[in-house]
């Protein structure tokens, strides 16, 4: 795998196999792994990058807050915020790719 939407895909469709349990914080350390494995194989490196920015605008979010974070801090618990957090990466996708 070569991208963040297909890490990120492979993902939601089967969460506990790649996470251990169903948590944004989960998520958020996975994916910080995966990208630091090989940054320079990875094709869509800005991707998470301008989600961080995209998020910090949906929210008005200035300050140094991750994504996760702040993604959980307006979910009702960690399994919450990792279903929000696929369906923002989807509406994310969606203005990402136009």
């Amino acid at each position: 795998m070569a991208s963040f939407r297909e890490i990120i895909q492979k993902i939601k469709e089967r969460p506990s196999m790649y996470l251990g349990a169903n948590s944004i914080s989960c998520l958020k350390a996975y994916l910080d792994g995966w990208y630091f494995r090989d940054v320079e194989g990875i094709d869509d490196i800005e991707i998470m990058n301008s989600f961080q920015t995209w998020i910090e605008k949906r929210f008005s979010i200035n300050g140094v807050q991750s994504y996760a974070r702040i993604i959980l801090f307006y979910s009702q618990d960690e399994c919450s915020a990792l279903r929000t957090f696929f369906e923002l990466f989807d509406s994310f996708l969606m203005e990402y790719q136009k």
